[in-house]
């Protein structure tokens, strides 16, 4: 997707999420291993594709709606769309009005993709679909654009700033950015799977079921062994097995709820949901201590009040309203004219595991949007802009950085 709204920004991005069918906006975790409710759920942000804004903590303390912005104006347009199910996370109820929202959400993926399509054409973001970035063009220490594939052939995009929201910072490592990523098992780390939807047949377990919608569900799939997903190889044998796994998945699922005797599987996502892969060098990287503390930055651009879902052995929630995501983390070391956006930021593997999901990665996507127009309009590289005045123009957009409330710095 090219965003250009009259200044020569360029957003690649990948966008699973058009494709995969409604799901929680909350986790990708596989908690079918944990309770066969699915109560002990504990996320807080959206799943592997999805948007969506929530209050701080599933656990208190619970008083600050911790994502809002852009990500708060889906969930209140999919509201007037009928397009928000039910979560299945232990959580308490609040309005879904804004700055009031909910921990988490599931929405319906058909009206998020017409939400978010309209607010792009509204907003005179000018979109180029099926086109696959190839390469970066970098020189001098700096990203002058990108080369891609599409129907046209192969182009050139040449823009004054890029933000990589590849997920896995493809363009940064064309580039030569410098990045870590877990191989293997080497260390702890999240790994891969795959969701699907079902239908209901006459009868339906009782209470929220999976990611419930009423007459259907998104449910958790195969899970898969530790993969590199950026070799393409890898990846593809993955995707086969996860996918001719579903149907014994299912069986299983109708075996432990007999309601499900008659449902049926009736869509499956384009392709798995994949949590991690690379993570950029950025001149700063984010560290266990600063999220279980609750650090405070400076240079705030969005928070995450997420549990750290797997590196300790169990769900670590944190016990403050969230630590802060620097705008250091969103550009990369060495290189100009680049901004990070998703989960490849910079980063330790335990706040990974916390601002991974989807609320704080909404927020750290309109930051680097908000940085990358900043940078246009002023002529600075992204790694020299006023950050203030950043914070003031994500404050502006409805953003929540709790600003003179703490101990930034």
């Amino acid at each position: 997707m090219i965003a250009g709204c009259g200044i020569p920004l360029l957003l690649v991005c990948w966008l699973p999420a058009a494709g995969q069918p409604r799901k929680d906006l909350c986790d990708d975790e596989d908690l079918s291993r944990t309770s066969p409710r699915h109560t002990d759920w504990a996320r807080g942000g959206r799943t592997r594709s999805r948007r969506g804004a929530r209050r701080a903590n599933q656990v208190e303390p619970d008083s600050t709606q911790t994502v809002r912005g852009i990500a708060e104006e889906i969930i209140l347009r999919l509201e007037e769309l009928d397009g928000l199910g039910r979560s299945p996370y232990d959580q308490k109820e609040y309005p879904t009005e804004a700055g009031a929202l909910a921990y988490s959400y599931a929405i319906d993926t058909e009206k998020f993709k017409y939400v978010v399509l309209k607010l792009c054409v509204e907003a005179g973001v000018d979109l180029l679909f099926h086109t696959y970035v190839c390469d970066s063009i970098a020189e001098q220490g700096a990203l002058r654009g990108i080369v891609v594939e599409n129907k046209s052939g192969r182009q050139a995009v040449l823009a004054q700033a890029t933000i990589d929201a590849t997920g896995d910072a493809d363009v940064a490592a064309r580039a030569g950015a410098s990045f870590w990523q877990a191989r293997g098992n080497e260390a702890p780390r999240l790994t891969d799977g795959i969701m699907y939807r079902i239908q209901f047949g006459q009868s339906r377990p009782s209470g929220v079921f999976a990611c419930d919608f009423g007459r259907n569900a998104v449910v958790w799939g195969p899970g898969l062994p530790a993969i590199d997903a950026t070799n393409a190889d890898e990846l593809s044998r993955a995707e086969t097995e996860a996918r001719l796994r579903i149907y014994d998945d299912f069986a299983g699922k109708q075996r432990e709820h007999p309601e499900l005797t008659d449902a049926r599987v009736i869509e499956t996502p384009p392709l798995l949901g994949i949590r991690q892969t690379r993570f950029v060098e950025g001149e700063y990287k984010l560290t266990a201590q600063d999220a279980i503390s609750g650090r405070r930055f400076e240079d705030v651009v969005a928070i995450s009040s997420c549990p750290i879902i797997s590196y300790y052995g169990y769900r670590r929630y944190l016990d403050h309203e969230g630590y802060d995501i620097p705008y250091r983390c969103l550009v990369p070391k060495g290189i100009d004219d680049l901004l990070i956006a998703g989960r490849c930021i910079s980063s330790e593997q335990q706040p990974y595991e916390s601002h991974r999901a989807m609320a704080p990665i909404m927020a750290i996507g309109q930051a680097a949007g908000a940085a990358a127009a900043l940078s246009v309009e002023s002529g600075a590289h992204p790694r020299g802009i006023d950050v203030k005045r950043l914070q003031q123009l994500l404050r502006s957009q409805g953003a929540e950085l709790r600003l003179g409330t703490g101990d930034e710095g």
